[in-house]
């Protein structure tokens, strides 16, 4: 069995189970380290962010994550607003996102990989006095923030969830990492990498996470955002698909230990 005996940390909030059963019939050994997990804010209030944001009556929409998509169409429907949705020019942030509209019934939306590219697609564009319906993904986005004031639009930013660490397991998975006591890790978000990094950088320990990340634990990643969060920490020793899936992400590590 190629991970047989192998400690496999999973840093991921969805399909839990179905990165377990594949990892458990490699032989390996599986650990869940939710140490940031995605927390949805109380349904009243997501419902009042809709109204607020659409009664400034946004004309451009920009959808980030699957989930939230799901959420705010969803919110949206029950609330009567969701055919103010449908009259704006919408933008797509990657597959999920993409397959959510298609699900919703959208045809007339622009897709984009990540926020940079939609940023650029702005870019050339008149977009004065433009309001612009952000679905935010748990943390401010100080960079299209930036961009939108500097081009003189109003952003509107629309919260469905926040994100959570818990500092104390968070703490202690950095030690693991740095200990060795995992043979790999997988992380399946950029948001994860992120504090992780942050954490690890506010205990001094940021060099050395790296380090253990480019020499002791082979490290996977879902897709190339989160890979590139890696290698913006110094961890240049990073396994990640073309594709971003799950399923993609699994046949990497197989990979890395074959290698290894």
């Amino acid at each position: 069995m190629k991970l047989k005996g192998k400690r496999i940390a999973l840093c991921i909030t969805r399909r839990v189970e179905e990165a377990i059963e594949s990892i458990v019939k490699l032989g390996g050994k599986p650990y869940v380290e939710d140490v940031v997990r995605i927390v949805a804010l109380p349904d009243e209030v997501i419902k009042e962010n809709i109204k607020n944001a659409v009664f400034e009556a946004p004309e451009i929409f920009y959808f980030t994550t699957g989930e939230g998509t799901d959420v705010l169409l969803k919110k949206s429907r029950e609330i009567g607003l969701y055919e103010p949705l449908l009259k704006g020019k919408v933008f797509a942030r990657g597959y999920k996102v993409r397959a959510r509209l298609i699900n919703y019934g959208f045809k007339n939306f622009q897709s984009v990989e990540s926020t940079r590219a939609f940023m650029n697609m702005l870019k050339d564009i008149e977009i004065l006095n433009t309001k612009i319906l952000v679905q935010m993904y748990g943390e401010e986005m100080h960079e299209l923030e930036e961009f939108l004031n500097n081009k003189g639009a109003k952003m509107l930013k629309l919260w469905l969830y926040r994100y959570e660490t818990d500092t104390e397991r968070l703490d202690a998975f950095i030690i693991k990492l740095l200990e060795g006591f995992y043979h790999a890790v997988l992380f399946t978000s950029a948001y994860q990498v992120d504090y992780i990094f942050k954490r690890a950088k506010e205990k001094n320990l940021g060099k050395n996470l790296s380090s253990s990340l480019n020499n002791k634990v082979f490290t996977v990643a879902v897709g190339r955002k989160t890979a590139g969060k890696l290698f913006e920490n110094g961890v240049l020793r990073v396994y990640y698909p073309e594709k971003e899936r799950l399923t993609y992400a699994l046949k990497e590590l197989e990979i890395a230990f074959k290698d290894g």
